[in-house]
């Protein structure tokens, strides 16, 4: 199939199938032009990917010195892999064979907890070395399947990598469990040009990591139990952030608001899990950000006083925000939505999953309003009926996109007269976050339209 495709630059490949067979890669075709740039695959098995990159290596090798757009090889400058496991050997195999790298994203989702020789240690990551032109890293072993961490990499292994790649620009890194605040602040000072920064379930990150943290545009601490209100503190002063995201950090308070209130430039502001309050946002609509994406999800002691404070009077949140997450938070209701249709204007997506009080009250508003909401995620909210069949049977939510239904008494047979009349709307029933992952979610049962 790809044979013919000799100028194709940018591939992406899902491969689907059971448990089983969901990381064989024998049954693709694997000619790759020699013109592509960038190569996502997922899942892939660790052992298959190394032995086709290293059969990229051995078939289309090119030399170390030349790095000129120029040379007519195989000249792969992007990869993305999401793997059973990240083991040193791949690292190795990757490092030894694509000199010319770019952006480097690895993912792994192990079943159990990974054993040597079949894991990433230290050396792994000191082999990155030979990757001169990397500007963009993201290695995560994800939870997915098992609550698992990289052990064998500590701060000697983030020191390596901060000493060899000085180049990069963003880089994301996550379930290093043993990697301290020592390890992980050498990343910031060593890297001059780093703008991107993301760590994920790192339980002995905390404040001290982030003492004179500057030139950061945007800041991602996701899970990371020992991070507080004063590591935001350090950003208060910042002239260049303008993506915050603490989901998950539960120490985070209402004295954070304050900080965060600071930072004119922020448009994009992530407080999911967080100790916040309806004070908090009282402060936070004072403040008078530009934000355009706003999660409160998971901010259980957030009600709907909250919200109407956080809309309420002349402000620019309502003018821009476009995309507001307020799922799983019991405290919010029909006087919630409320505000937020008759206040924002510019909305396009809103996820206001396992608000068990939201009524159908609250979709007839929002399919009356004149609004421009592309993605609506109603996953459980189980005081809705299946009247949102018949509102959209009616014409409401003509501009919807993507409609998450699952857990609520929405039937998926309801939808079918609906789907056929907008073949532009994709209705999922598997509780997928909006848009299903841009498409990179699979679907076991293939509940959806």
């Amino acid at each position: 199939m790809l044979k013919n495709l000799i100028y194709l630059e940018h591939l992406s490949i899902k491969i689907r199938g059971t448990e089983v067979d969901a990381y064989d890669l024998s049954n693709i075709d694997l000619f790759l032009p020699r013109a592509l740039k960038s190569l996502k695959l997922q899942p892939l098995d660790e052992q298959d990917a190394t032995h086709f990159i290293k059969k990229l290596r051995d078939e289309r090798e090119i030399p170390m010195n030349l790095s000129n757009s120029s040379f007519g090889g195989f000249t792969l400058v992007r990869l993305s892999l999401v793997l059973d496991v990240i083991t040193d050997r791949l690292m190795n195999s990757i490092t030894s064979s694509l000199h010319l790298l770019v952006d480097l994203d690895l993912e792994d989702r192990p079943c159990f907890e990974p054993k040597l020789p079949l894991d990433l240690t230290n050396n792994g990551l000191q082999s990155l070395i030979s990757c001169r032109h990397l500007t963009h890293l993201s290695i995560v072993r994800s939870r997915l399947n098992s609550p698992v961490s990289f052990k064998r990499v500590n701060d000697m292994g983030i020191f390596l990598l901060a000493e060899s790649c000085k180049d990069l620009e963003s880089i994301k890194l996550g379930g290093f469990s043993k990697v301290t605040d020592a390890g992980f602040s050498s990343l910031h000072h060593s890297s001059h040009k780093l703008n991107k920064l993301e760590i994920r379930n790192a339980p002995s990150l905390s404040d001290m990591a982030f003492h004179e943290i500057t030139g950061v545009v945007e800041l991602k601490l996701q899970s990371c139990p020992l991070v507080t209100s004063e590591s935001i503190s350090e950003l208060a002063s910042s002239s260049t952030l303008e993506l915050l995201d603490t989901n998950g950090c539960r120490s985070i308070a209402d004295h954070c608001i304050e900080y965060i209130s600071c930072v004119s430039t922020l448009t994009s502001l992530n407080l999911g899990g967080a100790d916040i309050t309806d004070s908090g946002l009282d402060v936070l609509s004072r403040a008078d950000l530009p934000l355009t994406h706003l999660s409160l999800r998971g901010c259980t002691r957030v009600n709907d006083r909250g919200i109407i404070c956080l809309f309420n009077g002349e402000l620019k949140i309502k003018k821009t925000l476009v995309s507001l997450d307020i799922g799983y938070m019991p405290g919010i209701s029909d006087r919630a939505i409320r505000a937020i249709v008759s206040s924002c204007d510019a909305i396009s997506e809103l996820c206001m999953r396992y608000c068990f009080y939201v009524s159908d009250t609250s979709l007839r508003m929002l399919a009356k309003s004149d609004s421009k909401l592309r993605k609506l995620d109603i996953y459980h909210c189980v005081g809705l009926s299946d009247g949102i069949v018949e509102v959209m049977e009616g014409g409401g939510f003509r501009g919807l996109r993507w409609f998450g239904a699952g857990g609520t008494l929405v039937e998926k047979g309801g939808f079918g007269r609906v789907c056929e009349r907008r073949p532009w709307l994709t209705v999922c029933f598997e509780g997928c976050e909006i848009g299903c992952h841009d498409g990179w979610q699979f679907h076991k049962y293939n509940d959806g339209y």
